[in-house]
């Protein structure tokens, strides 16, 4: 995959991909697909909510992470009640995931192929974490507010050389090409996804079109191509110190 226009992140020595994230008001302004699954329900206007593309398949991110379709329809049920988090503080939740769609959308590629993915809707517990709540709104003015799921698999296999090896081995242990190359394609096979953090700037989505809309005339070619810019110093560090000051 292209991801020239996004980057990944390392969280307590791991590699995340990300995809950006909306906040949205009611269910009419969720994606169509989802809003159709909830379209009878109040939102509970003490929680944030927020949707967005958690992740991809049948296409190596930037990370060289890959799920085939089957391993996203087995993959799905497990997102569900997981726990959100910022910037993968996995022990200092601050919400959950509450609801999954997976569709097919076109991305932006010269073949407009059809690719798999799943969409995420989650929620903030705004009223227990005002200042998280504040920083997201923040970053999600400039567009610069991200999902970046988090996963562990039955097994990973090598796109290089096909062979499979139990989730728990090192990469060190495997093969030379997930020996010497953190980012060597690779296959999560038989995924159980963990939750995701959010993710503000200075960090990047790891996949060129993985960002999220709030609106379904949205869901176009032009989130795709979108160009993710960081935004000033002085932005960053006042999102970053309401964040923390709530989750420590």
């Amino acid at each position: 995959m292209d991801c020239s226009s996004g980057v990944c992140i390392v969280a307590n020595d791991k590699l995340y991909m990300t995809s950006q994230a909306r906040i949205v008001a009611e269910p009419k302004d969720l994606p169509v697909e989802m809003a159709a699954s909830i379209k009878d329900e109040t939102l509970n206007d003490s929680f944030l909510w927020i949707a967005g593309r958690y992740v991809q398949a049948e296409q190596a991110n930037r990370n060289g992470q890959y799920w085939t379709l089957e391993d996203l329809q087995k993959g799905e049920d497990s997102i569900r009640h997981t726990p959100l988090n910022v910037l993968h503080e996995i022990d200092k939740p601050v919400g959950t995931f509450v609801e999954t769609k997976l569709i097919h959308r076109d991305v932006a590629l010269e073949n407009g192929h059809l690719l798999p993915e799943i969409q995420a809707l989650s929620v903030v517990w705004a009223a227990n974490f005002p200042h998280v709540a504040t920083a997201i709104r923040l970053a999600h003015d400039q567009n610069k507010l991200w999902y970046s799921m988090e996963c562990i698999a039955e097994a990973k296999e090598c796109l290089e050389c096909n062979r499979s090896f139990d989730w728990n081995i090192p990469n060190s242990l495997a093969c030379a090409h997930l020996a010497n190359d953190v980012k060597a394609p690779r296959r999560f096979k038989n995924p159980t996804f963990l939750g995701g953090g959010l993710i503000f700037p200075p960090t990047r989505p790891g996949w060129s079109d993985a960002d999220v809309t709030e609106v379904a005339n949205e869901l176009t070619l032009e989130y795709a191509n979108r160009d993710f810019k960081n935004i000033d110093k002085e932005a960053w560090e006042s999102m970053m110190a309401l964040a923390t000051s709530s989750v420590e």
